[in-house]
């Protein structure tokens, strides 16, 4: 039952309401607000519009309607939305927090800071206005100014794991990892059982080659989730950095058995395997993640590099030239094409006159 049927009574109500009193502006809003919450985002905003029409000015419709233009990534009409909210109050924080979003989708960001800083000074405590500013930070590679944001989120709400979660995860970026693992280790204690974050905090020990802890924090995360693909995944490579090949097959066996329709744990085997020259099997592999992804040129390289190794030089040559319709301006997959050619009909020539002079 869907959430529309689920609360008939409730719209019906509501309706009602309206019907009997059309010029009270909050029954509109409670009904805009129960179509979004069922995903009925056009109904929604026709429901604004009508509030609109009894009350133009009415910030809070034109926020909320911005919004769902922002959900269904209509932007240019999300940011004329917010931006009429601003025509008659300069100082609606939700108007310039929304803006910022909306710009910051669009890779805007210079008019993505302006609004969030005009947001700033509507309201200088906002946990997530601060979160905002330093993703935008971080999206422009500005790490240390993303952390300092990301602190006077945490500073707020010290104990959001989110927050802290936000916080070590910049850290990492800046390669920073003991500091990344105390604040994983603090959103940890707030909520023991995110298998995410107990992920993230593994692969920075990994990341430190404290292999032991890496292991550890690994195996929560799975054992919270047994189920996550992704785990299972920076496991294997975990191992393959410990120089545990053995246990790294068998972690991305289990992968495969979670998820046999997502290609890389396919493309990883393989890998392993072509470092230890079991060709063949790794070629095996390769053609399995071809039939999950049969437009990624990336896995048509690795076998073509693949079968070159193995002394196949037309299988890689039939490899490379898919890669090429694939990557049709790729110089460096162009060259492998032609050189892999080159050297078959070279050898092809070398066996030909060889074979006429016996």
């Amino acid at each position: 039952m869907d959430f529309l049927e689920r609360n008939k009574a409730l719209f019906a109500e509501i309706e009602d309401k309206i019907s009997k009193d059309p010029q009270n502006v909050e029954n509109y809003l409670i009904l805009g607000k129960l179509y979004v919450m069922g995903g009925l985002f056009d109904k929604a905003i026709e429901i604004y519009g009508k509030l609109l029409k009894i009350d133009p000015l009415s910030t809070q419709a034109l926020v909320n309607t911005g919004s769902i233009y922002f959900f269904k990534k209509e932007y240019q009409k999300a940011i004329d939305t917010f931006s009429r909210v601003l025509e008659t109050d300069e100082a609606n924080f939700s108007a310039y927090y929304n803006l910022g979003n909306t710009y910051a989708e669009l890779k805007n960001y210079n008019q993505a800071m302006h609004s969030y800083k005009r947001a700033l000074a509507c309201d200088d405590k906002n946990p997530d206005l601060y979160t905002a500013i330093a993703i935008l930070h971080q999206d422009m590679c500005e790490y240390p100014d993303a952390i300092a944001n990301f602190q006077k989120a945490l500073d707020l709400e010290p104990k959001n794991p989110e927050y802290n979660s936000n916080l070590a995860c910049a850290y990492v970026k800046m390669k920073m990892y003991k500091e990344a693992v105390y604040y994983f280790k603090k959103s940890i204690d707030s909520v023991p059982d995110d298998p995410k974050t107990l992920l993230h905090l593994a692969n920075v020990y990994s990341s430190m080659k404290d292999f032991e802890n890496a292991n550890l924090y690994f195996e929560l995360a799975l054992q919270y989730d047994e189920n996550y693909y992704e785990a299972y995944i920076c496991m294997a490579i975990s191992l393959c950095d410990e120089g545990k090949v053995n246990e790294a097959y068998a972690v991305y066996d289990k992968a495969l058995e979670v998820n046999p329709n997502r290609s890389n744990a396919f493309v990883l085997k393989a890998n392993l395997l072509v470092s230890n020259s079991e060709f063949a099997e790794a070629l095996k592999l390769y053609r399995k993640a071809m039939e999950i992804e049969p437009t990624s040129p990336k896995i048509y390289i690795h076998a073509g590099n693949t079968s070159v190794l193995a002394g196949d030089l037309v299988g890689a040559i039939r490899d490379y030239k898919k890669a090429v319709t694939l990557l049709p301006n790729d110089e460096q997959t162009l060259l492998m094409y032609y050189d892999t050619v080159r050297d078959y009909v070279n050898k092809k020539y070398d066996k030909e006159q060889f074979s006429g002079t016996k």
